[in-house]
């Protein structure tokens, strides 16, 4: 049975052009799926799309853990690229192969997006009976909810992430960012404290927002510097961060953060970072250094319209 499903997952998902090859090129494979990392980030998501299938044409019929890794790429990109249906077909696919937690997450959010919140909410529930203990997953779940307007709805999966059962550091984390999420930010900075003295160093981050959230500036800025310096932040997290601060009319403190996360050797969400950064530029008053990232901008991203009516504006300055 299990063969018989390989072979599904090769023809749906994999579309392999390549038969009788010999064993799978693993240098091949990598190089592939970091070129299609590559484009992702750069925003050329078809390329990216091919770039992966090319990834999964080196595996020569084995599925492994990396194969599986390469499908989601490819599914997030066929999304971004607004191939919905074909990124349904490879959650199905995976799916249908392990009935992968993630994937059920991933595909309902996907529905969700879509607007069929019956086969979304389906999903979610199928996420959490097969990641009962994946913290992730329930985070996920609740920030695809919030994100569709059903935030009361989405906090019950919280709460009941609340109720998974362990001790470690990792769980004091999940618990702590966790309870922040849900506005219990006493009992977050309690949780991430913990984490924090286990060497949890994602903990900083948290604890940043939590003690924000609890009116305690200045140790939130201290929480967020240690984070920034241990290596472990992330482009996602810098970019949340800048926000913040562009929301705070603190336009050079959220430019600390955008270009940290430019200046990280992965960065998916550059087109995002350059584009605020442009913005908090602009709102400081340096029109130069505005100008300048722009051009840059539109190197990367050309297609971009309404980065060239702002690029109009710029050159009037």
């Amino acid at each position: 049975m299990k063969k018989r499903i390989i072979s599904v997952l090769l023809a749906t998902v994999f579309a392999l052009s390549v038969i009788g090859c010999g064993t799978k090129d693993t240098k091949e494979q990598d190089a592939y799926r970091q070129y299609g990392i590559t484009c992702m980030e750069s925003g050329k998501y078809e390329d990216a799309v091919k770039a992966f299938q090319n990834a999964l044409g080196e595996s020569i019929g084995h599925i492994g853990e990396k194969e599986l890794d390469i499908c989601f790429y490819k599914a997030k990109a066929q999304a971004l690229d607004g191939k919905t249906k074909d990124a349904l077909a490879t959650y199905n696919a995976i799916i249908k192969y392990n009935k992968d937690a993630r994937a059920y997450y991933l595909r309902g959010d996907l529905y969700m997006d879509m607007g069929e919140e019956k086969e979304g909410r389906a999903d979610f529930e199928s996420a959490v009976q097969h990641g009962k203990k994946n913290y992730e997953i329930y985070i996920g779940i609740y920030e695809s909810l919030s994100r569709h307007e059903k935030k009361d709805e989405g906090q019950k999966y919280l709460s009941a992430a609340m109720e998974i059962k362990g001790d470690k550091p990792e769980d004091e984390l999940y618990k702590g960012r966790i309870s922040y999420l849900l506005g219990e930010n006493k009992d977050a900075i309690s949780y991430l404290e913990k984490a924090k003295e286990h060497k949890q160093m994602l903990a900083s981050y948290y604890l940043g927002l939590a003690y924000d959230a609890n009116g305690d500036s200045d140790k939130a800025k201290k929480c967020i510097a240690e984070y920034i310096k241990s290596g472990v932040a992330t482009s996602y997290d810098l970019y949340e961060l800048g926000m913040q601060e562009m929301q705070d009319g603190n336009y050079k403190n959220a430019l600390t953060y955008f270009n940290s996360g430019l200046e990280l050797e992965k960065v998916p969400n550059k087109q995002n970072l350059m584009k605020s950064a442009i913005a908090a530029y602009e709102y400081s008053g340096d029109f130069d250094s505005a100008k300048k990232m722009m051009k840059e901008y539109l190197k990367a991203y050309p297609d971009d319209e309404e980065a060239k009516h702002e690029n109009t504006f710029l050159e009037t300055r």
